[in-house]
């Protein structure tokens, strides 16, 4: 098990799930992308089935499965993070219960509902998975894609009540929540920024950790970045990186990071497969644009910028 002040500290990979051309998940390609990222990316830790990785477009048997292999082909190298979150409590619990038997370090659960849940129905939701598990939660709050937005007080509330959600992805685009909600937990919940463009302030705000569906992309970027600012404390250094990777950040945000990410590997030949339906790949436009970009960040030879 790994020691709580070793998780969601660093780097993590919002780990994309590859496809074959039939459209069922790649255990091989997965478990060589995992690879890549510990080995040459050089990552702090991998979070499996977030929205990079189109859990939602996955069935629960997948979903069981792509957990189990994150562990496997993690080999207890990094932390792993398993992505629970569900339409229903139920699915939920039984998704959370999984992955703490597959052996994940931890797990990430947001929101998900058709009906904007009240405020006790997100508590009463959230309660159920802490009594299912006792590995450590984080808490993902990211109103863009599921329509909620726990505030800070309810995040503070939920660390109160239940001592193994220790950590926040917090992607609202709000730095101000960096400062709150580490001053309403008195520091016991790290804040990990989700939001791409923002991460440089976040670490300024006190963020010590980068969760990112770009650092499938520009994972040694991402770790360079992380350890200027965050263990150096060399604002000025990670102010010159960032500037450096700050356009790619921009397209991926503007273009959406699982069809960004899935470009991204299939134009540096590393391909992962396409989106899952109803998610369609980049236009071709799109696509020349991203080389453009990854050239910038010499992440391509000139030759392959058409």
């Amino acid at each position: 098990m790994v020691a709580n002040n070793q998780l969601f500290f660093g780097v993590y990979p919002l780990l994309a799930t590859p496809f074959t051309p039939s459209g069922e998940f790649d255990e091989t390609r997965f478990a060589a992308l995992i690879d890549d990222l510990i080995v040459n990316g050089k990552v702090h830790g991998v979070i499996a089935l977030g929205s990079t990785g189109e859990f939602a477009l996955l069935s629960e048997a997948e979903r069981r499965r792509v957990a189990e292999v994150t562990v496997s082909a993690t080999g207890k190298r990094v932390p792993v993070v398993i992505g629970t979150a569900a339409i229903d409590t139920k699915t939920a619990v039984a998704l959370s219960k999984h992955a703490q038997q597959a052996g994940a370090d931890a797990i990430i659960v947001n929101p998900q509902s058709y009906w904007t849940p009240t405020e006790d129905e997100l508590f009463g939701h959230y309660g159920a998975i802490a009594r299912a598990v006792d590995i450590p939660v984080m808490v993902y709050n990211n109103p863009g894609t599921t329509k909620v937005d726990m505030s800070p007080q309810f995040i503070a509330r939920l660390n109160r009540e239940f001592s193994h959600f220790v950590a926040v992805k917090e992607s609202t685009g709000d730095i101000r929540r960096v400062q709150n909600i580490l001053a309403l937990t008195e520091g016991r919940m790290k804040v990990t920024i989700g939001h791409q463009s923002l991460a440089l302030a976040a670490f300024a705000c006190g963020a010590t950790g980068w969760t990112t569906g770009i650092a499938n992309t520009i994972p040694n970027f991402c770790v360079q970045l992380f350890e200027e600012a965050v263990v150096q404390h060399d604002f000025l250094k990670a102010r010159k990186t960032f500037e450096r990777i700050l356009p790619l950040c921009d397209f991926y945000a503007r273009k959406s990071l699982t069809r960004a990410v899935k470009a991204a590997a299939e134009i540096m030949d590393k391909p992962l497969g396409s989106p899952r339906l109803p998610l369609l790949p980049l236009k071709p436009a799109d696509y020349d644009e991203l080389r453009g970009l990854l050239a910038q960040v010499g992440l391509l030879e000139p030759a392959s910028v058409a």
